[in-house]
């Protein structure tokens, strides 16, 4: 992984059904863990088994990651096996709309694929809105961390958080929480916090400036820390230009569509997303758009490297919703609904 066979010259026009299947070793130790399996993304269906038994499905969204919960279905201290079915075949109930020069039909697991052992009860997902105070210079910020409970008990404990700057681990701001956080069983609790650091470093084009926050829970028997980064900066629009942190900038860039390698196809490695994204930045482009949700690697690099980064679901141009109705049909406005909800996951 990451796989597509339209690589593949006698697969390269072949839309339809593949399989992949592979063995992974289950540590005993793991028993005490909730074992997830994460796909970046797999296009664009995928009905996933681990040990024979089904562990979930994903349809119709290829461009999105998702994650299943197996701990149930694992062998502790076995070999494991995980069989997962791919349907690439074109499909006029999601975008992108059956075949199109804008969007490459590679079937595959075509981003990176991960298990995640946690304990029970662990941070899910931490998102963080940063934006500068112009008048005092600081950074202004609101955490809001998913934490889920995969037990059959109610789970407590306290939080924390920490911020320090990207790079040189230089802390900016540290915080414990003085309250119980309580977690039901079998639930997810939804915690939102608002903090202000002094002096923030604004990210730029010239100056990418980031810090890493890394949010932790802590109960009787055990912890989880998830750690993410992000830039303080505000985007506005007046009077028809665009300002970054208060600066009326030029958005200089170019589209650029993965997948077209016809070495790799959709299928891309790091190595390729740095090689075409570190000649954009040589070539002074500061922003760019595309067609569909982007993996994780062209994110990172783009926040990292001073790129702004216009994504879409993939939808373009009146032959999405040709055949239809002054409204979309109803089943196709889902899916693109859903797949704008999963990116923001």
């Amino acid at each position: 992984m990451p796989h597509t066979w339209q690589i593949e010259p006698p697969l390269a026009r072949y839309p339809g059904v593949a399989w992949y299947w592979r063995p992974f070793d289950v540590p005993a130790s793991w028993q005490a863990c909730a074992v997830r399996v994460e796909f970046e993304a797999v296009f664009h269906t995928a009905t996933v088994w681990v040990n024979g038994q089904p562990a979930g499905e994903h349809a119709r969204k290829g461009y999105t990651a998702f994650t299943l919960d197996i701990t149930g279905l694992l062998h502790w201290g076995r070999t494991n096996t995980i069989v997962v079915r791919v349907d690439n075949a074109f499909n006029q109930h999601m975008v992108p709309r059956g075949p199109s020069s804008d969007w490459a039909n590679d079937g595959g697991i075509f981003r990176p694929v991960q298990l995640l052992t946690t304990p029970k009860t662990f941070v899910e997902r931490v998102d963080i809105d940063a934006v500068p105070d112009f008048a005092s210079g600081d950074g202004k910020f609101t955490i809001t961390a998913y934490i889920r409970n995969t037990s059959a008990e109610s789970w407590s404990g306290k939080t924390s958080f920490c911020i320090a700057e990207e790079g040189n681990s230089l802390s900016v701001l540290t915080h414990s929480s003085d309250k119980t956080l309580f977690v039901k069983a079998r639930a997810v609790e939804k915690l939102t916090l608002q903090a202000t650091f002094p002096k923030a470093k604004l990210w730029h084009f010239d100056h990418p400036d980031l810090y890493r926050l890394e949010f932790s829970i802590a109960g009787e028997r055990d912890a989880h820390h998830f750690a993410t980064i992000f830039g303080v900066r505000k985007l506005e629009i007046k009077d028809g230009a665009f300002y970054l942190n208060g600066e009326h900038v030029r958005l200089m860039g170019v589209e650029r569509m993965a997948g077209s390698n016809p070495e790799f196809g959709m299928a891309e490695p790091a190595e390729w997303i740095t090689h075409d994204h570190a000649d954009m930045k040589h070539l002074n482009c500061v922003f760019t758009r595309v067609h569909w949700p982007q993996d994780k690697r062209v994110l990172d690099y783009c926040d990292r490297h001073g790129i702004l980064m216009q994504t879409e679901v993939p939808a373009w141009g009146w032959e999405t919703f040709a055949h239809m109705a002054a409204e979309p049909d109803a089943d196709v406005m889902e899916n693109a609904l859903e797949q704008l909800r999963d990116d923001r996951a």
